[in-house]
């Protein structure tokens, strides 16, 4: 008898725990859980890494617009002097002459290299725009991907982005549980295994005028 009232003990207990279990597990997939994506974002190490490529790129095409402006400058003086000649009336004039058609002849370089400058500026800032749109629409998939993943994980009903502003300027989420935030969490799944020497943390874009203080 005592046997078997051990037995229905150790039958009970394993149906509560279970009960438990079951419950704790109800609960948690009833969770919505909280992420401040643009700090995700600006501290994910891939991140961080793209900026300073784009940052390098654009101090190339800065100095290859100066370049270009410099060259446009250099044509600017050259004219001027020309001018300043052709209305010498020390010098003779068919070197005078010569000299406005010199100048004339400038003219058209300038015109020439304002249309390159502006060429260029074009292109080259339609270049990175695009790039740095690349970047960042494989980026922010790759940590919804991690997102997706750690919810799924965690068996979280939805994830919801506490970082997004309405149409007002006001925050999309005005408070939210530390115990259901997960921004820490999927900040520390997105640098594992982040090389060594990688650059800081982007900083988060400074607050517009209107917005909460």
């Amino acid at each position: 008898m005592r046997r078997t009232m051990q037995g229905t003990a150790g039958v009970l207990a394993a149906v509560v725990i279970g009960l438990a279990t079951a419950a704790g597990a109800q609960d948690r997939k009833g969770t919505i859980a909280f992420i401040n994506l643009d700090r995700c974002f600006n501290e994910y190490y891939k991140t961080r890494v793209a900026d300073a490529q784009l940052k390098s790129q654009a101090k190339e095409f800065d100095e290859e617009l100066k370049k270009l402006v410099a060259d446009g400058e250099k044509l600017q003086k050259e004219f001027n002097a020309l001018r300043e000649e052709s209305q010498n009336t020390a010098l003779s004039d068919e070197v005078r002459a010569a000299k406005r058609n010199a100048a004339e002849e400038k003219v058209m370089g300038i015109r020439e290299q304002e249309t390159r400058i502006q060429g260029f500026r074009e292109r080259r800032g339609k270049q990175l725009e695009e790039q740095s749109r690349r970047m960042r629409r494989g980026l922010v998939g790759e940590i919804r991907e991690i997102v997706r993943t750690h919810a799924r994980d965690k068996s979280y009903e939805a994830v919801l982005d506490s970082s997004g502003a309405s149409l007002n300027g006001v925050e999309s989420v005005l408070y939210v549980d530390t115990k259901n935030d997960i921004t820490e969490e999927v900040v520390a799944l997105l640098n594992k295994g982040a090389p060594a020497n990688i650059p800081p943390p982007l900083q988060p874009a400074a607050a517009k005028d209107g917005d909460k203080k």
